[in-house]
């Protein structure tokens, strides 16, 4: 698009001396119309564009963070057990949360997680999950 207005700016800068040095009105208004065409194109890419933008609205809405789960925490009985988190966020997750998404997470122990501050997610409930999955290993 931009080599499109380029374009149109270089002939209407040439019709324009043309009109300029062979005094002919008729080049003048070409000129105008070229810079006019240019202008129409760049304004018309610039809504087209901010029309992309919004249709395109972010995966996770800032501040949709997933309540904190109301269990206790020792009921997960292995410490060891991996759980994720998204940094700049306070909930740890399973990998499988389904909040999580395509967000770039960090793998953490589940102790680690919970020494950092981190408090487990409503949505995926990885105490309880871990709690049941190491009750099936049993």
């Amino acid at each position: 698009m931009l080599l499109v207005v380029l374009l149109l700016v270089l002939v209407a800068a040439a019709t324009l001396v043309a009109a300029v040095l062979g005094g002919g009105s008729g080049l003048a208004w070409i000129s105008v119309l070229a810079s006019a065409l240019g202008a129409a194109l760049l304004i018309a890419d610039r809504i087209r564009a901010r029309r992309g933008i919004r249709k395109t609205a972010p995966a996770r809405p800032p501040g949709a963070e997933p309540g904190e789960e109301r269990s206790n925490a020792a009921e997960a009985a292995d410490p060891d057990a991996e759980v994720v988190v998204v940094d700049e966020r306070p909930r740890y997750h399973v990998r499988t949360c389904e909040w999580l998404g395509d967000a770039e997470t960090l793998s953490l122990k589940l102790a680690e997680a919970r020494e950092l501050g981190f408090t487990p997610c409503a949505r995926c409930a990885p105490n309880a999950t871990i709690a049941a999955e190491s009750g099936r290993s049993r």
